[in-house]
């Protein structure tokens, strides 16, 4: 049963991949502009190395010690996996990419900046409780 889990898990990795892949292909054909879906293509060169890597994993756990020879592929596969994360610059560069256009996209809403946010509480504040400051003040 649990090798079902293995494949399930394999099987909807991969779909959300190719899913993935399609809609960045579709973004590339729409834009033709490299700068608009830069990050697209910079989330499928992380993810493409880790699914490889899950789903060679789990094809190496199913088949056991056989998984593990050089009968099967898998070996081959998860070193694969590991030049693919670097055959286009680390990995890590990829996802700076994609955090600085993701940031870069992002605009918070006025009301919830903390520049302009916390004046505006402050001011609510002074407003519901300026009677019982008054008194307290006066208390002194």
């Amino acid at each position: 049963q649990f090798v079902q889990g293995y494949i399930a898990d394999s099987y909807a990795q991969l779909t959300q991949f190719r899913l993935l892949t399609l809609y960045t292909a579709w973004m590339i054909d729409t834009h033709n502009d490299y700068r608009k879906v830069r990050k697209d293509i910079a989330t499928v060169k992380v993810v493409m190395p880790q699914v490889l890597h899950d789903i060679a994993w789990r094809a190496m756990q199913v088949h056991g010690a056989l998984g593990v020879s050089n009968e099967m592929p898998f070996p081959g596969m998860l070193l694969a996996a590991s030049i693919m994360g670097l055959a286009d610059g680390p990995t890590e560069v990829h996802k700076v990419t994609i955090a600085r256009q993701v940031l870069r996209d992002h605009r918070p809403s006025d009301d919830l900046w903390p520049t302009r946010h916390l004046p505006k509480l402050r001011e609510a504040a002074r407003a519901k409780y300026a009677e019982f400051l008054d008194l307290e003040v006066g208390n002194l």
